[in-house]
């Protein structure tokens, strides 16, 4: 998305002119960073699965679980 402007500033003829720019480029950015926001939204999920799956929180889980009594070694 990109923001392409009705009138460049110099063809702006009076503040109302500027203030209908001005909102549009306020409408084009909040929607650039809610397309942003669903980004990072997605990626939090990886991030989460990649953090779970790491070897040394593997690592704690077992010795964890060893430590409690689940597992038995030997």
């Amino acid at each position: 998305m990109q923001y392409h402007p009705v009138l460049l500033p110099a063809e702006c003829h009076d503040m109302s002119d500027i203030r209908r720019e001005i909102d549009h480029i306020d409408y084009t950015v909040i929607q650039l960073l809610s397309a942003r926001f669903n980004y990072v939204k997605t990626a939090s999920k990886f991030k989460k699965m990649l953090q779970m799956y790491k070897p040394q929180n593997v690592l704690t889980a077992c010795w964890k679980s060893a430590n409690n009594g689940l597992m038995r070694w030997g």
